[in-house]
């Protein structure tokens, strides 16, 4: 995975991962149209898995995932 510290404030990263629960992970770009925004149909899928490994900074509340070990 990536380094244990935060790019943002230099803080220490925890590892975990993010639980979509039933479904993949998607992105959504904000100038899609509410159609594909809003339905299970919409998006682009980056994970066929619902749980999804990255590392959170406590400190300044951001999460960074690496899409290149999904």
């Amino acid at each position: 995975m990536m380094e244990k510290t935060c790019p943002y404030c230099k803080g220490e990263l925890t590892q975990g991962f993010i639980d979509g629960s039933r479904g993949s992970l998607k992105w959504h770009n904000e100038n899609m149209g509410i159609l594909e925004k809003c339905t299970i149909f919409g998006g682009e899928k980056l994970s066929i898995n619902s749980r999804i490994k990255c590392l959170r900074c406590e400190k300044c509340n951001k999460i960074i995932i690496d899409l290149e070990v999904l």
